[in-house]
């Protein structure tokens, strides 16, 4: 597969999961375990995108609060500002940011009315994956 050319929306997730912002870490976890998935999309009152939470954010959280973590809602545990990708953008521009941010998955988005709305994932996995066809 070609990196230069291929979009990110060939070979991204699709399927996105959310939890609400006052969701509990065993709330998140279960949807975590449920769907074997490393991260959750956080929305707002209105469904808005306001963060997501990882295993990563999750072990941080963990270190840093020790047992005070089991009385954690996601808009704790989440990182509001999560690194994105269009994707209408190349792997070859993905694979790039996840390399100089030093992160696993970035969330993609596509524009609507001025507004970044979540549409997948890509995970490094995937990136590996797209690379084997």
């Amino acid at each position: 597969m070609d990196f230069t050319q291929t979009k990110v929306r060939e070979v991204m997730s699709r399927e996105v999961f959310r939890v609400p912002l006052e969701a509990s870490l065993e709330e998140i976890l279960r949807e975590l375990l449920e769907h074997r998935i490393h991260a959750v999309l956080v929305s707002g009152p209105g469904g808005e995108f306001m963060g997501v939470v990882s295993h990563s954010d999750i072990i941080e959280a963990l270190a840093k609060h020790g047992p005070r973590i089991f009385e954690m809602k996601a808009e704790d545990l989440m990182c509001p500002k999560p690194y994105t990708i269009e994707a209408e953008a190349t792997l070859k521009e993905a694979a790039a940011k996840m390399i100089a941010h030093r992160v696993h998955r970035l969330l993609v988005v596509t524009s609507h009315g001025g507004k970044f709305i979540p549409v997948g994932v890509l995970s490094a996995t995937d990136l590996v994956r797209a690379a084997s066809l």
